[in-house]
């Protein structure tokens, strides 16, 4: 131990008089000017830090996408969707095939009356 008794070098007073400097100190700090500035500045740091991603991936994806388009001048319009993982498919209905707008478009033909448009998607974070 550090104490010599017959010395009168006992670690009580010094001990108290250390522990009574931390508790004000630490019962101060927080509400100093210069401690809110420190905390000012840290939560600026960690919100300025740019997150970089944990792990690089290479994902794929297919879409179906498909327009259903029966005899109709447009009163009936509507789409449905469904999406698994990745991959989604989305099925629209129009019934405009007899509409004129449309059958110019198509070059004076009907349009089909179903159309299937796959898509590939691919995912990349670095």
């Amino acid at each position: 131990d550090l104490e010599v008794p017959s010395l009168s070098l006992t670690k009580a007073m010094p001990v108290q008089e250390i522990s009574g400097k931390l508790n004000s100190a630490l019962v101060d700090f927080p509400d100093t000017p210069a401690a809110r500035m420190r905390q000012l500045s840290e939560v600026k740091a960690a919100a300025s830090r740019e997150k970089k991603p944990t792990q690089r991936s290479i994902d794929f994806g297919l879409d179906f996408v498909g327009m259903i388009r029966p005899d109709g001048y447009g009163s009936l319009q509507g789409f449905a969707g469904y999406q698994m993982g990745g991959n989604q498919v989305i099925v629209g209905v129009c019934n405009d095939a007899d509409s004129p707008e449309v059958i110019s478009q198509f070059g004076g033909v009907r349009p089909p009356f179903i159309r299937f448009q796959p898509k590939l998607k691919l995912d990349i974070e670095l």
